[in-house]
């Protein structure tokens, strides 16, 4: 999606009820803004002109001009792209594999567009922590010991918390050297949020990974990174976002490496000596 549809959709869940209103019509129809005055569009939604100049701001642009112009770019981008398709039961599995990287594809097109300066923060608070923990329930923890599997390489001391019990008993413990990396899609997950706000009460630095703008989750967290995952399997169990997980995961992997590459490549060498010692 292009940049202004990605934003608005995203915003979407968590706007007052007059700002949804608008918004559903804007994506409903999107070719038609481009075309209209304030005025219109204020009398077309049932919307107050004010309300309309709240939302171009959170969109990101100081006027109206602005917004009727990314939405004629979008109205074009739109057009010109080729949605992802939908899983089908009929579908073999070349197609089944096609159209999950179509979907991959778009999900992190679609992530990067919501990436922030905030990445620059959390990197360096992962750098300085003393403990990362790392918060989740469901298939989520597989994300979670990805991580932990990755930083323990670089010496990280790094704690995948699975057990309800253990996440609050962890989240107790924490200070105010220690960072929790948390991952819900939802950003509903009771125990994550339930760990997250005791270790926010304990002075923990908290990182949540997530796909709702406005969330239990977020309202706790210290910095918030966004996935917008475009999925095209059946149900609740998303695939895409998974995917968009662990290349924030592997981002800040990289970014660990390259902030001192010549400590990391040391290390680094013997996750090598043991891979080669394992095929003896």
């Amino acid at each position: 999606m292009n940049k202004t549809q990605v934003k608005l959709q995203f915003l979407l869940p968590s706007l007052p009820r007059a700002e949804k209103k608008l918004a559903e019509y804007m994506q409903k129809n999107m070719g038609q803004i481009a075309d209209m005055t304030l005025a219109v569009l204020s009398q077309e939604t049932g919307v107050s002109e004010a309300t309309v100049l709240r939302l171009c701001k959170r969109l990101g642009f100081t006027n109206f001009i602005q917004l009727r112009q990314a939405f004629a770019l979008a109205s074009i981008e739109e057009e010109e792209a080729e949605l992802p398709e939908i899983v089908t039961e009929q579908d073999n599995m070349k197609a089944i594999c096609s159209k999950t990287i179509q979907g991959i594809i778009r999900t992190l097109e679609n992530t990067q567009l919501l990436m922030t300066d905030e990445y620059e923060i959390a990197l360096q608070k992962i750098l300085d922590a003393k403990n990362i923990y790392l918060f989740a329930t469901g298939d989520a923890l597989s994300s979670c010991s990805y991580a932990h599997a990755k930083f323990s390489r670089l010496g990280l001391h790094t704690v995948v918390c699975s057990d309800v019990v253990y996440q609050y008993e962890t989240a107790l413990r924490m200070t105010k050297e220690d960072v929790a990396i948390a991952i819900s899609s939802s950003g509903r997950s009771q125990n994550v949020v339930n760990s997250v706000k005791l270790a926010k009460e304990q002075g923990g630095f908290v990182i949540c990974i997530t796909q709702t703008g406005r969330s239990p989750l977020v309202k706790y967290s210290d910095i918030s990174l966004f996935i917008s995952s475009i999925d095209t399997t059946i149900g609740r169990d998303s695939v895409n976002r998974r995917v968009a997980e662990l290349v924030i995961i592997d981002s800040f992997y990289q970014g660990i490496i390259f902030s001192n590459r010549a400590y990391y490549k040391e290390l680094l060498y013997y996750t090598m000596q043991s891979s080669e010692i394992n095929k003896i």
